[in-house]
């Protein structure tokens, strides 16, 4: 008997649907293969959303089991736990519309894990019939930026408070300093007039103890000036006014200046130069400044009869002064107090020496408006070598 051709179409039908079956159980092997591979958790959904299996990784993560999860609803997964609203968007609307999604973050309360973060990866296959789903916990990382912003935050309003009372701080000490330096002044110019006699002759006594009066004002004059310069160098009022200057010359004239504080000691400054003439652009003022306080320190903390060697030196980068003592030295410990304020280093010298702890504070932040920078080498009772080095521009570049 010859088949209908209603029965032929049947037949073919079912024949088509079983090759349907058979490619959609390759595919399924396939798809369950690729799955174990993944190292995050991965889930494959039907297209009415039922699970039709996943990895190892999703069931450790989500401490769920297979029997319990495979052919079941996602939304139904481990007691609707899974019923989450970002989930259901995506699933249900961005999903159908654009067949892939990448990055897609959730936040959902799952009752045995937790507040969980997650970015899932998501893809419609095989003619929508399947959907691939990765998803990434990314709640830890999360959490860190949390945290980090946090403390970002934290820091920085500590930051702006502490930077508030630094500027207080500041502003308190410029204003109290300069309203020193008007009586400082006064009583300078008083003493100076008794002692020369203006109000009459005075004893042998009374001249000593109006030295003794007029020495103290004037060291009171020195801490109120270094107090004035910190206090404008460190809120940025200094401006430098460079020009081409002969740095052999500013430190002969440094050296002549403190001439008579070195012949008081005994002690001697030689000067080495490669050359004659070393020009820097430098602000001459300050500058100076600089080379006497490092000057001045060198002998201050040297014994009598001692040398102070200076070397001037220039190649293409760099114009290099260097002070080199035979003094007390510097301990390692003591090198990270060295150009901080008010900071004061104890030795056999340190009690002689007067100073206010500002000094070498100054002269880094002077010498790196320039663009420089300051080193030292030292070693105990051997002697310390301080080293200026100033960049050279191309016009004055050897």
């Amino acid at each position: 008997m010859v088949p209908s051709e209603e029965t032929i179409k049947n037949q073919k039908k079912l024949h088509d649907k079983d090759k349907r079956i058979s490619a959609l159980r390759k595919l399924m092997i396939y798809y369950k293969e690729i799955t174990e591979t993944v190292r995050e958790p991965f889930i494959i959904l039907d297209n009415k959303l039922c699970v039709v299996t996943a990895n190892n990784a999703f069931y450790k993560t989500f401490k769920v089991l297979k029997k319990d999860t495979e052919g079941k609803h996602i939304y139904k997964l481990g007691n609707n736990q899974w019923d989450a609203p970002g989930l259901r968007k995506l699933l249900e609307h961005i999903l159908p519309k654009h067949g892939v999604m990448s990055s897609y973050e959730i936040s959902h309360n799952f009752p045995k894990l937790g507040e969980k973060t997650m970015l899932l990866n998501a893809r419609q296959v095989d003619n929508k019939q399947l959907i691939l789903l990765a998803i990434e916990d990314v709640t830890l990382q999360r959490k860190l930026k949390t945290d980090s912003d946090e403390m970002t935050a934290n820091i920085t309003k500590q930051r702006d408070l502490l930077q508030g009372l630094s500027d207080a701080k500041d502003e308190f000490v410029s204003m109290a300093s300069h309203q020193l330096r008007t009586p400082a002044t006064a009583v300078k110019q008083y003493v100076s007039m008794i002692a020369e006699g203006y109000a009459g002759d005075l004893t042998k006594e009374q001249k000593v103890l109006l030295d003794v009066a007029y020495k103290n004002n004037e060291r009171q004059l020195e801490i109120i000036e270094d107090l004035l310069r910190v206090a404008k160098v460190d809120s940025g009022k200094v401006s430098l006014e460079k020009s081409s200057c002969d740095i052999v010359l500013e430190v002969k004239r440094a050296v002549r200046e403190q001439a008579i504080l070195f012949e008081n000691r005994g002690q001697k400054v030689i000067v080495n130069v490669v050359r004659k003439q070393v020009f820097a652009l430098i602000d001459p003022k300050l500058m100076l400044m600089v080379i006497e306080n490092l000057l001045d320190n060198a002998g201050k903390y040297s014994s009598r009869g001692s040398s102070i060697t200076i070397g001037i030196g220039q190649n293409d980068q760099d114009t290099i002064i260097s002070f080199a003592d035979t003094g007390v030295g510097i301990r390692k410990i003591d090198m990270e107090k060295l150009f901080k304020k008010f900071s004061r280093i104890d030795n056999k010298l340190s009690n002689e020496a007067r100073g206010t702890g500002l000094g070498l504070y100054w002269v880094k932040k002077i010498v790196s408006l320039h663009g420089g920078s300051v080193k030292v080498v030292s070693k105990i009772h051997k002697g310390s070598t301080f080293t200026i080095t100033l960049p050279v521009p191309v016009a004055v570049a050897i």
